[in-house]
């Protein structure tokens, strides 16, 4: 990342906000006059100024910004020690913005990249200590997470259909994005966590966008889902929540695993088909509980419980009757439709876009089945629609 200190053209921007107010404008070139710095002097920190001259120094960088009409998305961090900005890039950036970044008690402005002119927005995280740019993409966005301090950009760019919302302990983002294929239309409700290579599903769902609105201090990331075929919205709450059995969830790694279950499994190679598996699988088996681990990616891929022993993450166990696990799940989940035709009972959609489907001592022959309140569970399977050969 380019971290030096543009001085020439527009990108001139220079201010003494404590002793010597200010001394070039957005907007000047470097042979316009500079005040002279004085032997030994330091160009002070943030730190190091008490808030009558932080306020000063907030007011000088307003007005210089402020004076440079060209000069847009001016973005204040909630600390309200540096601001962001976009300004025209020169001629040799054939087009492109340049974005920059002025922490108060600084006589310069920092160049931070240059940007496309279709940027949407610049947004900070709440502990002032990275930000966004989101620049247009297609529909939607492609986003920047930049640390304030070097400058430096996270690998990933997530993207998104609207400004991502920051959690309130500014290590993680969550977004709507969308993917069209094959004529069809997924909705996904996404959370990237600072410093992972990717991103992760909480929900996703056919013909239906997602809009995040704010991720409140209790965990709630509250949201609108529309429905796009019957234009119905609503407005919506959920927490990053990952479901599991038996401590084990999806995604986990091999060591997590064990951390969870032990060492004591037997391990089965993968063979050489997949069936609906997106990669070749090991299995582990435990006592009364199967782990399928994805073999390219590492990644647990499916829980399939027997053990009376084995658990979820609402207290549900083998054994329990049906009535316990509808209480449990029907108030916080729905039992989706299945592509194959008809609703999919005692199988939730949960978070993760994955799915949790509890098996009853009822009448295998019997379709659809009828779940009675006492009828037992005697298996659970934590999974992915796909891997069910399903869609929802």
């Amino acid at each position: 990342m380019n971290k030096l200190t543009k001085t020439a053209g527009i990108a001139a921007l220079g201010l003494s906000l404590i002793l010597t107010g200010c001394s070039a404008f957005p907007g000047q070139s470097k042979g316009d006059p500079q005040p002279v710095d004085q032997a030994g002097s330091k160009e002070p920190d943030s730190a190091d100024l008490t808030d009558e001259q932080k306020s000063k120094a907030r007011e000088k960088i307003e007005s210089a910004l402020n004076a440079n009409q060209e000069i847009f998305q001016i973005t204040w961090s909630p600390d309200q020690e540096q601001v962001l900005y976009i300004q025209p890039g020169g001629a040799s950036k054939k087009g492109l913005d340049e974005a920059y970044l002025w922490q108060i008690g600084k006589e310069e402005a920092r160049f931070v990249r240059d940007v496309q002119p279709t940027v949407r927005s610049l947004s900070w995280s709440p502990d002032s200590k990275h930000f966004i740019i989101s620049e247009k993409l297609a529909e939607g966005a492609i986003n920047s997470i930049v640390n304030a301090e070097t400058l430096q950009e996270s690998s990933f760019n997530p993207k998104s259909m609207d400004t991502p919302v920051w959690k309130p302990d500014s290590t993680a983002i969550a977004y709507g994005n969308e993917f069209h294929e094959y004529g069809e239309t997924w909705g996904f409700l996404e959370i990237y966590t600072l410093g992972d290579q990717d991103s992760d599903y909480l929900w996703k769902a056919k013909d239906t966008y997602y809009r995040v609105e704010s991720w409140d201090q209790e965990g709630n990331i509250n949201y609108t889902e529309e429905d796009i075929p019957g234009q119905k919205t609503q407005k919506k709450s959920t927490q990053n929540i990952r479901p599991s059995i038996s401590g084990i969830h999806l995604g986990d790694t091999r060591e997590q695993v064990m951390a969870a279950l032990g060492k004591n499994y037997q391990e089965t190679a993968p063979s050489g088909e997949t069936g609906h598996f997106p990669e070749p699988v090991y299995r582990w088996d435990y006592e009364g509980i199967k782990v399928f681990i994805g073999a390219d990616s590492g990644k647990v891929l499916e829980i399939n419980a027997t053990s009376p022993q084995a658990v979820t993450d609402l207290g549900v166990k083998v054994g329990d009757k049906a009535e316990k696990v509808f209480a449990a799940y029907r108030s916080k989940y729905v039992e989706p439709e299945s592509i194959h035709g008809g609703t999919l009972y005692g199988i939730f959609k949960v978070e993760g876009a994955a799915a949790l489907a509890f098996n009853f001592d009822t009448d295998p022959a019997q379709y659809p089945r009828q779940i009675k309140p006492d009828h037992k569970v005697t298996g659970m399977v934590l999974t992915y629609p796909e891997i069910m050969d399903d869609s929802f």
